[in-house]
């Protein structure tokens, strides 16, 4: 991939998922990063075992499959993380963030929402 320009990949890469909107990183010399948007993409660009004339592997990413969303919101302040996991669509659980001031943690309004992908 080192070799190959990086217009050309991305139009390559449209020519296989479609126009829409896709995002695409250089992970080193060999690896690409690329982002998509609807779930259908994934499997277009999962059934492929070249690109450009060079073997590949598609894989999801480790730790970039899910949607997290921050919400800060003083509304929130007296909910439990439970309850906004059950009031809230498509939220698979609730983490609020904690700050330490000196030895005493103090909850914030501050709530990260991991969403179901």
């Amino acid at each position: 991939m080192a070799d190959r320009s990086p217009f050309k990949i991305h139009r390559d890469l449209k020519s296989i998922i479609g126009d829409e909107t896709i995002e695409v990183t250089k992970l080193g010399s060999s690896d690409l990063m690329v982002e998509l948007k609807p779930n259908h993409q994934a499997k277009k660009l999962g059934a492929y075992t070249t690109f450009i004339d060079i073997p590949v592997t598609v894989s999801p990413h480790k730790s970039l499959k899910n949607s997290k969303r921050v919400i800060c919101s003083r509304d929130l302040r007296f909910c439990s993380e439970e309850e906004m996991v059950e009031e809230l669509s498509g939220v698979t659980h609730a983490r609020r963030i904690i700050v330490r001031r000196s030895e005493e943690k103090i909850q914030t309004d501050t709530v990260v929402l991991p969403l179901t992908a």
